[in-house]
């Protein structure tokens, strides 16, 4: 009796999500979870600067709790999610605010495409003291970082729409310009 309430409550939210279903060039991003798509991200960025000659600083250390990558002594953080499936949203998790680091890569995944938004830390964060919550400009808005947990005061996420990020069309023009 366990075992086929179980069964019957998972059948019905699978055919529930099924009309969600989306197929496309990248449609096998659904097949993994958080920490799997992160790597994904992570490697993409750094193929692509090495096909596009940007310079990675592979001799210096990095320290990967606070970075990701190090490109002419910037620190990049890269922060990889895929589109939501029943709407046009990415949650990218585990952004540390207040750690070290010059720029978050932000990449969004949909089953098609890839859309991508570059931050300035120095430049688009902000910390409202009244507020006591931390903010990233995206675009002309400001849009809060939520604590991952309650409590957690060190990972946050932030959810951009589809429309927020820009697409991958300007990614390589944009490395170029902030990292050569």
């Amino acid at each position: 009796m366990i075992k086929e309430l179980l069964l019957k409550i998972i059948e019905e939210k699978h055919k529930e999500l099924q009309a969600f279903k989306q197929s496309g060039i990248f449609d096998k991003i659904k097949d993994f979870e958080g920490n799997a798509i992160g790597q994904i991200g992570e490697k993409f960025i750094k193929e692509l600067f090495k096909k596009i000659s940007i310079p990675i600083d592979n001799n210096k250390e990095i320290i990967h709790d606070e970075f990701d990558l190090l490109s002419n002594d910037k620190k990049i953080e890269i922060k990889t999610a895929r589109k939501g499936l029943k709407n046009d949203t990415f949650q990218f998790n585990g952004i540390k605010a207040k750690y070290n680091y010059d720029y978050i890569i932000l990449l969004g995944i949909t089953y098609d495409d890839i859309y991508y938004y570059i931050i300035d830390k120095k430049q688009y964060y902000k910390y409202d003291h009244k507020k006591r919550k931390e903010f990233i400009k995206i675009g002309e808005k400001d849009k809060q970082l939520v604590s991952m947990n309650p409590g957690n005061t060190v990972n946050y996420k932030l959810t951009l729409k589809l429309d927020e990020l820009k697409p991958s069309k300007d990614l390589i023009e944009e490395l170029r310009i902030l990292f050569l």
